[in-house]
C-alpha cells in the first residue's frame, strides 16, 4: 500500500509555487475525529456575542501589556489618560510576579519588584516572549507559572487596584483593547486573550503595538489636521521589537508592512552589558549556559540596567558592587559610553535590518518617510535616535512619552469600537503568510516515505499492517516526521490588510481518496518542519471521489490576526470550516456545514465574475496586485447587494474586493474635487461613515440596514463621476 502525507496549512514567507499542486491522502478514522472535536468544541473568544453584550456607558480602555512594564489608559472627553494604581507611585506597573509562600499570596508590580533586590531568582519577569508556549514555565518559591498565568495576574492587578475596579464591579467586567507585538503569532495572541478573560477583561480587539502608537500620535493637537504622510513606527521595548510603515491620510491609518522580533529588546542590551561584566568577575563562567541562571548573573543584570540608564546622561558610569554571588565576588569598573555603544551595536544593527525589510515590503524609500515615531522605553537611548536620524534623514518624533504611546493608542481604538470616537479608521496587517502543504505527485510521497523509513530503521516498501506492528505507539511520531517534509504553497501573504481572505484550488492525488487532513501551522519556513503547528481538522470527501477532485481552501485572517479555515469540495455541497486554539492545537470551532449554511455560500460569485466587475470599474490591476500604494481597505463580508457600474446593475455577493473597489473609487473622486467644497465634504463624510460601519459590522455589530442606507447614498453620489 502507498502512503501519502495529508494536506497541511502553514504560515510561511516564500514565493508562490505553481498552482495545481495535489492534496495527499489521510488514513485517520473520520468518525473518531468528529467525536473528539464534538467533545472539545467551545466558543471562540472573538464571537460577535461579546460585542453585543457591551453595557451602555462602558469606558474606552486600552492596555499595553509590556515585557518590562504595563500601562492602562482610559479615553474620555476627547483625550486619553494613563491610570495610576493605588498601590503604585507611577502609571508604569512592573510586569513582575512574586509568590510569597508564607502568605500563599502573589505580589504583582512594584511589590514584586522590591523583592527583586533581595531575591532576584524568585521574581518572575520578562515572560512576554514565552506567551503561547505550553512548555515554558517560570518559578517563584517552588510554585510554577506559565507566561499566560503571569500575564493574567498582571492584567488583574491593573484593573483591580485602580479606579477601574468600580467599573469592573458595576458592569461585571472590563471591556478593553489590548496590544501585542506585531510579530506575535496566533498562539501568543490567543494566550493574551485567555489571560485577559481570566482577569475579567473582555477583549474588544487585539491591536499591534506600533499601530496603536501611530493612532496615539494622531491625538496630538498639532497632528489632528495632518493630511497625507508616511510614518515609520519604531517600537523597541523591554523584550520585543516591532517596526511598522504606515500611510496616513487624515484620520485614515493604513499599515503597509510590519517587521519584528519577539526576542529583541532592552533585555538583550542588559544581557550584552552583563556578559561584559561577567568577563571581568568570572571569565571562566562566560561560556557556561548555567551561568545565566546563577545568582551572580542575575545581580549583574541589575547592575547592567542601572549602567544603561546612567550612560544616557553621563560619559562614564561606575559599576560597583560587593558580594554578588554570596561568596564574596565583587566588581568595580568604569564603563564608558563608547564601550557601551560597541556592546549594543550588533543589537541595534538587527533593528535596522528589520526596518529596511519593512521598508522594502511597503515599497517605500527612506527619503519619502515623513516622520519616525519612537515607542518603547529602549528608544530613549541616544544611539538609537542617532541611528534612525542617519538612516531616514527626517524628523525623529519623540513628543509622546515612549512608555505611554501604546496604551494611549489602544484606548483610542477602544473609543472607536465603542462609537465614542467614530472618525478615525485603522487598517492593520497580518504578520505572517498562510499557505498549505502540498505534494506534486505520488513519486514525491514515496520519496518522503523512504527518507523517514530509513530514519526509523524500517524497510521500504512495507505494508500498512506491518508498519503499525513495527512502530506501535511511535506511529504518530512517524506520521509527524512525514508531515514535516511537505512543500508549502502560499495563499495569504504577510502584510495583507486585515481582515483578509483568499482562496486557492487544489486536486486530490488518489482515486477514491476519502479525506484530507487540514493541519494549520505558523512560521516563515519553506517546509512543514520549519513552521509552528496551530491545529488540524479532518475534511471528509464525498464519494465517489476520482483522482484530481478539485477542492477549495479558503484562509481568513480576522482583525485580531486570528486564523480561520474554510474547505469545500467543488461540485458538491460538502463544506467545512474551522478555527483553532493554537496554544493547544484543539479545534475551537469546527462545522460540517448544513444545507442552510451551504446556500449562503452558494450565492458567491466565481473569480471570473468578480474580475469582470473589476474591469468595469477599472481597478482590477490594482486590486489583484494588492498594491500598497492604493491604500486598499479589506472588509470580508457576505451580503447580497446591488451596485451600479457604467449604467448596468450587477447583483453580487459583497466580497472584500468589491467593497475595496467602491471605497477606492470614492477616494479617487475626492482627489478630483476641490477640497473644502460642499461636494467634497459631503462625499468625505459619507465615505467615513461607510468605512466606520463596515468595521463595526466586521467586529460583530448588526447594522446591515445602516450600511445599505449609507452605501446607497455613496453610490448615488458616485453615479456619473
Amino acid at each position: 500500500m502507498q502512503y501519502a502525507i495529508v494536506i497541511t496549512l502553514y504560515q510561511i514567507d516564500m514565493p508562490a509555487p505553481e498552482l495545481g499542486a495535489h492534496f495527499g491522502v489521510c488514513s485517520m478514522n473520520v468518525l473518531q475525529f468528529k467525536k473528539k472535536n464534538k467533545e472539545n468544541n467551545r466558543n471562540n473568544s472573538y464571537s460577535s456575542e461579546s460585542f453585543q453584550k457591551i453595557p451602555q456607558g462602558a469606558s474606552a480602555i486600552g492596555i499595553d501589556l509590556g515585557t518590562t512594564n504595563s500601562v492602562v489608559s482610559v479615553f474620555s472627553i476627547g483625550a486619553t489618560h494613563p491610570v495610576t494604581l493605588e498601590y503604585e507611585d507611577s502609571y508604569l506597573v512592573p510586569s513582575m510576579v512574586f509568590y510569597d509562600q508564607n502568605d500563599n499570596n502573589n505580589f504583582v508590580g512594584n511589590k514584586a519588584k522590591l523583592q527583586n533586590e533581595f531575591a532576584p531568582s524568585e521574581v518572575i519577569k520578562s515572560t512576554k516572549r514565552s506567551m503561547g508556549k505550553n512548555n515554558s514555565f517560570f518559578q517563584s518559591n517552588e510554585k510554577q507559572f506559565s507566561a499566560e498565568e503571569v500575564a493574567s495576574l498582571v492584567l488583574n492587578y491593573l484593573v483591580s487596584h485602580s479606579v477601574l475596579q468600580e467599573e469592573k464591579e458595576k458592569f461585571g467586567g472590563i471591556w478593553a483593547v489590548i496590544t501585542v507585538p506585531a510579530h506575535f503569532d496566533d498562539a501568543a495572541r490567543l494566550a493574551t486573550v485567555a489571560a485577559a478573560e481570566k482577569a475579567g477583561i473582555h477583549v474588544l480587539r487585539i491591536v499591534n503595538e506600533p499601530t496603536a502608537a501611530a493612532l496615539a500620535y494622531s491625538m496630538m493637537p498639532e497632528d489632528k489636521n495632518t493630511e497625507k504622510e508616511t510614518l515609520a513606527v519604531f517600537d523597541l521595548g523591554g523584550g520585543t521589537f516591532d517596526v511598522s510603515i504606515v500611510d496616513r491620510d487624515g484620520l485614515i491609518f493604513n499599515v503597509l508592512s510590519s517587521e519584528g522580533d519577539v526576542h529583541l529588546g532592552g533585555d538583550d542590551i542588559d544581557e550584552a552589558i552583563a556578559n561584559s561584566l561577567l568577563e571581568k568577575v568570572h571569565p571562566q563562567l562566560v561560556a557556561r549556559r548555567s551561568s545565566k541562571a546563577s545568582e551572580l548573573y542575575r545581580n549583574l543584570l541589575i547592575l547592567a540596567e542601572q549602567a544603561k540608564k546612567g550612560l544616557q546622561t553621563e560619559g562614564i558610569y561606575l559599576v560597583q558592587a560587593n558580594n554578588l554571588d554570596g561568596k564574596g565576588s565583587s566588581i568595580e569598573l568604569e564603563l564608558t559610553r563608547e564601550r557601551f555603544e560597541e556592546m549594543v551595536a550588533p543589537i541595534l544593527q538587527r533593528t535596522l535590518f528589520l526596518t529596511e525589510s519593512a521598508m522594502h515590503a511597503a515599497k517605500r524609500n527612506p527619503k519619502y518617510i515623513s516622520r519616525i515615531l519612537l515607542v518603547g522605553g529602549s528608544t530613549r537611548l541616544v544611539l538609537v535616535r542617532k541611528m534612525l536620524s542617519d538612516y531616514f534623514s527626517c524628523i525623529v518624533d519623540a513628543r509622546l512619552e515612549p512608555d505611554l504611546a501604546v496604551s494611549w493608542g489602544a484606548s483610542l481604538q477602544a473609543a472607536i469600537i465603542l462609537g465614542i470616537q467614530p472618525d478615525t479608521i485603522l487598517v492593520d496587517v497580518c504578520s505572517h503568510s498562510l499557505g498549505i502543504g502540498v505534494v506534486e505527485n505520488t513519486e514525491a510521497i514515496n520519496e518522503n516515505f523512504k527518507v523517514v523509513a530509513k530514519k526509523f530503521g524500517i524497510p521500504y516498501p512495507i505494508s500498512e499492517q506491518e508498519l503499525h506492528r513495527k512502530l506501535g505507539a511511535r506511529i504518530e511520531e512517524f506520521n509527524n516526521e512525514l508531515q514535516k517534509l511537505l512543500h508549502v504553497a502560499p495563499i495569504l501573504h504577510r502584510n495583507s490588510a486585515l481582515p483578509a481572505r483568499r482562496s486557492e484550488f487544489f486536486n486530490t492525488i488518489y482515486h477514491n481518496q476519502h479525506a484530507v487532513h487540514v493541519v494549520v501551522v505558523q512560521g516563515e519556513g519553506d517546509s512543514v518542519g520549519e513552521n509552528r503547528l496551530i491545529g488540524s481538522f479532518l475534511f471528509e470527501l464525498e464519494q465517489p471521489c476520482p483522482k484530481g477532485t478539485r477542492c477549495e481552501i479558503q484562509l481568513t485572517y480576522d482583525v485580531n490576526g486570528m486564523v480561520h479555515v474554510f474547505a469545500r469540495q467543488l461540485g458538491t455541497k460538502n463544506e467545512a470550516k474551522a478555527q483553532f486554539d493554537s496554544r493547544t492545537g484543539e479545534v475551537i470551532g469546527w462545522t460540517a456545514l448544513n444545507q442552510e449554511e451551504e446556500l449562503q455560500f452558494a450565492e458567491k460569485e466565481n473569480v471570473r465574475k468578480v474580475d469582470e466587475i473589476f474591469e468595469k470599474i477599472e481597478v482590477s490591476k490594482q486590486i489583484n496586485n494588492n498594491s500598497a500604494h492604493e491604500n486598499i481597505v479589506s472588509f470580508p463580508f457576505g451580503r447580497k447587494k446591488e451596485i451600479i457600474v457604467q449604467s448596468e446593475i450587477l447583483e453580487y455577493e459583497c466580497e472584500p474586493e468589491i467593497i475595496n473597489a467602491l471605497i477606492l473609487r470614492a477616494k479617487r473622486c475626492l482627489g478630483k474635487m476641490q477640497k473644502g467644497s460642499s461636494e467634497f465634504n459631503n462625499l468625505l463624510n459619507i465615505l467615513k461613515s461607510y468605512s466606520s460601519l463596515l468595521l463595526k459590522a466586521q467586529q460583530g455589530f448588526e447594522n446591515d440596514d445602516e450600511i445599505e442606507l449609507v452605501e446607497n447614498n455613496l453610490l448615488a453620489l458616485l453615479e456619473g463621476k
